[in-house]
């Protein structure tokens, strides 16, 4: 089954959010490099309103306190210093945040893939044969550096490769199904057709978790946007950080500022979750297909890399696997394969680490509600095609 199959895997299991991302960090980056001019001049604005406000409340502050000296070393002069920087860097223009994303987002996302290549053992090379998209032409005058995109792109590209392995896994389950030893009695019999239906349990399972996967894209393009046109603002509300400065002005850079700048790393991040969550799933199904004394990182390899067929899956579990044991089989891989996000989310926890997915989960959700409507709309119309337009009379 996997010969014939395994190719029209591979063409329809593809890159499919790596075109619209593309074209849209394209545009974000050439339209706020474009803006950004404009708006560093109306954030200067900004941070003298802000200012005046800030300096009519450290003076109030010194009045009602009644601290003669102190106030102006503890509060106004850091802001003063710090404004200082904050508008020379302003007029650095674009040429100042490209330089910050180079040495912020490029790093996290070049880690991100590294650590997601040796997951899979795979290099670029294996990468762009599998999935087949090439990023477009791009400036280099742009907010963000054509090697930031690519770099996404790629990692986007590394966790389809496991979406058509695993696909590929499930196909190679079903077609182990069909042995001669499904035919020595009831029980075989049903065991076969309980792995069988696992196989497509998990074609269908991870086609879906693909599908979900091709929206990931929508958090992290939302992020940079937003990191990008607000990087002038975020600047300027740095400078109002310290002692004596109103709590609101502080949560305000907090929020446009550090905020920002941390979901589009946990966007980042996002995009490789999904390896380390998948791969929690592949380990116990590995195994249990693994011969007695086999190598489970030999089948783990031939697994990721998606060249595993059903000669490779042992049957020696599955002959000594009773009824009930395949059905409780059937049961702990569902579970764990909803455990895997747990999983996920306890190591990145370790390092502080968000994932930063909740809008693309919704488009997912939404795509997926969408299209359920679209068939059950499809099914009415053709039961009415096929009734001939005519109601069963009611009774």
């Amino acid at each position: 089954m996997n010969t014939w199959v395994n190719p029209l895997v591979d063409g329809a299991v593809q890159c499919w959010g790596c075109p619209v991302f593309d074209r849209l960090f394209q545009v974000v980056s050439m339209a706020a490099a474009g803006v950004y001019r404009q708006f560093a001049f109306f954030c200067m604005i900004v941070f003298c309103v802000l200012f005046a406000f800030f300096a009519l409340n450290a003076v109030w502050q010194n009045i009602k306190g009644g601290m003669p000296d102190p106030w102006y070393k503890k509060s106004v002069q850091p802001v003063i210093i710090s404004s200082l920087f904050a508008l020379t860097f302003l007029a650095m223009g674009v040429m100042l945040p490209r330089f910050v994303t180079t040495v912020t987002f490029e790093p996290v996302a070049d880690i991100a893939l590294t650590y997601t290549q040796s997951v899979v053992q795979m290099n670029t090379d294996t990468i762009n044969e599998k999935v087949t998209y090439q990023p477009m032409p791009m400036s280099d005058a742009g907010f963000y550096r054509p090697q930031l995109r690519d770099t996404i792109i790629l990692l986007m590209k590394t966790t389809i490769t496991q979406f058509q392995a695993y696909i590929k896994l499930g196909i190679a389950v079903m077609d182990s199904a069909f042995t001669w030893r499904a035919i020595l009695g009831v029980g075989a019999l049903l065991k076969h057709i309980i792995i069988f239906f696992m196989g497509l349990y998990l074609v269908y399972g991870f086609f879906k978790l693909f599908v979900r996967f091709c929206f990931y894209f929508a958090d992290i393009i939302v992020a940079m946007t937003f990191f990008a046109f607000f990087f002038p603002l975020s600047l300027v509300l740095f400078v109002f950080r310290g002692d004596g400065v109103p709590g609101w002005m502080k949560n305000l850079g907090k929020n446009v500022g550090v905020g920002q700048f941390k979901k589009v790393i946990n966007a980042i991040v996002a995009l490789a979750a999904g390896v380390l969550t998948y791969t929690v799933v592949m380990v116990i199904i590995a195994k249990f297909f693994t011969a007695h004394g086999g190598d489970v990182g030999e089948l783990m390899h031939l697994i990721t890399n998606g060249d595993v067929f059903a000669a490779d899956l042992s049957d020696d579990n599955l002959a000594a696997l009773t009824l009930m044991g395949c059905v409780v089989l059937v049961y702990v891989v569902n579970f764990i394969t909803g455990l895997g996000g747990q999983v996920t989310k306890m190591v990145l926890d370790t390092f502080n680490v968000g994932v930063e997915n909740k809008l693309s989960e919704e488009l997912a959700t939404n795509a997926e509600n969408l299209t359920k409507v679209v068939v059950d709309t499809v099914k009415k119309v053709g039961k009415t095609i096929a009734d001939g337009g005519e109601k069963a009379d009611k009774k």
